[in-house]
């Protein structure tokens, strides 16, 4: 059982609000019990559960290691906003997968009624982070608009799916001499021309993923599996 704790009080450690209430009332553990609480930031923490009170649950810490579930390249997804059962599912999954950092971006095709709920995405991230063995939490940023995603395009190694690409592959586009991936999804209704020639121009490489069109969030999580079996993270 893992448990998301930041800044944590070595000298008195505790779980409060929902972690307490998940761990002692949901989880029942028990006086006695080992569970893991990390960071954020990298590291894990193995505990004792010393008393369990009505408020909180103390804990002693008998064991501190460096979490060994982070790649060892930095991923970006850059997913054009959509529906916020869809982005969180893209959350979940992008989290479990590895990713650092996830920006949610408008685009010509993007339903501007769409509006995100920050807070529970974070949340979904961090669940998603204790069921799998991560210790940091990636970033999930404010929407930003194309023009901003095109001046990351110039300063970093990006690719993005386009549904008309007949040749570009993720092999192909993917640059194994880089530790810094950024892997950009569309909306529904995919990007405009002009924001595919847009994008090339920026540097940022266009790649297919085949004859079906994938919806957004699905995209989103086959792209990244790519990324991280291409870029040797997947030992298969």
């Amino acid at each position: 059982m893992r448990f998301y704790y930041p800044n944590i009080d070595k000298t008195k450690p505790e779980l409060t609000g929902e972690a307490h209430t998940h761990a002692a009332y949901a989880l029942r553990i028990r006086t006695g019990d080992r569970i893991t609480v990390f960071d954020g930031n990298g590291n894990d923490y193995v505990c004792k559960v010393t008393d369990i009170k009505k408020d909180k649950t103390l804990l002693e810490i008998i064991e501190t290691a460096q979490n060994t579930g982070e790649a060892e390249i930095t991923v970006s997804l850059y997913l054009s906003v959509i529906k916020q059962d869809k982005f969180e599912m893209a959350v979940q999954k992008a989290t479990e997968l590895g990713v650092n950092k996830i920006v949610p971006v408008f685009t010509t095709f993007t339903q501007r009624s769409f509006s995100l709920n920050y807070d529970r995405l974070n949340k979904i991230a961090i669940a998603a982070c204790e069921q799998c063995g991560r210790s940091v939490i990636p970033t999930i940023e404010q929407a930003i608009d194309f023009d901003t995603l095109l001046d990351r395009a110039k300063n970093t190694s990006m690719i993005f799916l386009w549904e008309r690409e007949l040749h570009g592959t993720m092999q192909s586009a993917i640059d194994k001499t880089q530790t810094d991936v950024a892997v950009f999804v569309g909306p529904e209704g995919g990007i405009t021309e002009p924001e595919k020639t847009a994008l090339t121009q920026a540097g940022a490489k266009a790649v297919t993923l085949g004859a079906r069109i994938l919806r957004a969030e699905t995209a989103a999580i086959a792209a990244l599996s790519v990324v991280y079996y291409e870029m040797g993270e997947w030992d298969l």
